[in-house]
């Protein structure tokens, strides 16, 4: 019986060589195989070879290189509004935290998702998805956390399960509540029992809770008394760890197992050490360093400490409004320390174990979701130097192609 698609020929497939977690020299080494073909059924992967494969449809491999479809994880996706204001801002000198305490920053956008209504935000981010889709973004991580009171950021999670349920790339919701403290609130301590007394509410939204463990927002201690109530509740825990400064979010996201601790930029020695010897992936987002002309994390030197490193985009309105994963490689390249196949690891199959799909998604293997970019290059390394082209020859996203 013939599959229902397959792509024949094709020049070069580059995969991660095995199920995630990858970490340290494992990220180096990406399984290359050339003049092979691959069938999809059902859309999953169901043959990889150079057998000739019987298909209902086909697409001509032969110009081509295949990659694993980008797992995005990390984004603030559902918002809107333009921040466009701060960046004129940041431009004359004024920090990220300058900003925020002048009530711009992440307030602005929750003032901005409070008065819209669902119809107009789940329109905006679905243009988004449509923009990251047609780059070969197949999975995202999208964040509550601009409403930030019960009703708007319930408001924030029903849109992320619609958004997963109406488009084409796979929407994983985490609640990040705990974003901000806003005005009308006394203290980050009663703002976070707030948040805590929405857990029960969020069953069937999400399992995974995040908090901006930073300095001026909240601490460490703020943070391990919020997560350890959500880890008693059965959820899973992330954290915004040691963005603007070195906060202890990353010791706290070992010391709590949590699935990751992202940002990581003012990171100390010893907590790149203390999270290459966990489990917990260490999620680095090297756009948001660009656009807020910080530091960028030290990537080389958690990958030769041996850490689960994983890259994505932090997409969102006021740090980083960068949605585009050829960029994000680049930077983590140019400015990490990776080399072009730690990043591809890091955006596949790492961010995949992130979400904690690392055996759904992010190879290319008999079994996994057939989400995948079709790229015009004649080797996988180019997406490095040609970052800035239209690399995209099509999108595979569960056995269809989209573009």
């Amino acid at each position: 019986m013939p599959s229902e698609l397959a792509i024949l020929n094709i020049r070069q497939v580059a995969s991660p060589p095995k199920a995630g977690p990858l970490r340290g020299k494992e990220m180096s080494f990406l399984e290359i195989k050339h003049d092979v073909n691959i069938a999809i059924d059902g859309g999953k992967i169901s043959y990889v070879g150079q057998e000739y494969v019987k298909a209902d449809q086909y697409i001509d491999g032969s110009q081509l290189v295949v990659i694993p479809g980008f797992v995005d994880c990390h984004t603030h996706i559902p918002f809107v509004g333009s921040r466009s204001d701060e960046f004129i801002m940041r431009l004359s000198r004024k920090s990220y935290m300058d900003i925020m305490k002048a009530g711009g920053g992440i307030r602005s956008t929750v003032k901005e998702v409070r008065k819209a209504s669902a119809t107009r935000i789940l329109a905006e981010s679905l243009g988004f998805l449509d923009s990251m889709l047609s780059l070969g973004v197949t999975t995202v991580e999208g964040k509550s956390g601009y409403g930030l009171d019960r009703e708007n950021e319930l408001k924030q999670l029903k849109l992320l399960r619609a958004l997963d349920s109406i488009h084409p790339v796979d929407v994983v919701p985490t609640f990040l509540g705990a974003h901000a403290v806003t005005e009308e609130y006394r203290s980050a301590e009663e703002f976070l029992d707030l948040m805590a007394e929405m857990f029960d509410d969020l069953v069937g939204l999400t399992d995974t809770i995040d908090i901006f463990c930073e300095n001026g927002v909240f601490d460490e201690d703020q943070s391990r008394q919020y997560l350890m109530k959500a880890k008693k509740k059965g959820f899973k825990v992330k954290l915004h760890a040691d963005e603007l400064s070195a906060s202890g979010g990353g010791k706290l996201a070992v010391e709590l197992g949590a699935i990751s601790a992202d940002h990581l930029i003012s990171a100390d020695d010893e907590t790149l050490t203390l999270l290459a010897e966990s489990e917990t992936v260490a999620t680095l987002l090297p756009g948001t360093s660009f656009f807020l002309n910080e530091p960028f994390a030290k990537g080389r030197k958690l990958i030769d400490l041996g850490a689960i490193v994983a890259i994505a985009s932090d997409f969102n309105p006021g740090s980083c409004n960068i949605f585009d994963p050829f960029f994000i490689i680049f930077l983590a390249v140019a400015r990490c320390g990776l080399s072009v196949e730690e990043a591809i690891n890091a955006y596949t199959v790492n961010s995949a174990k992130a979400l904690c799909l690392e055996n759904e998604k992010g190879r290319i293997e008999v079994g996994y979701d057939a989400d995948m970019v079709l790229i015009r290059a004649e080797d996988y390394r180019e997406i490095v130097y040609s970052f800035s082209r239209d690399l995209v020859e099509g999108v595979i996203k569960n056995g269809k192609r989209l573009r």
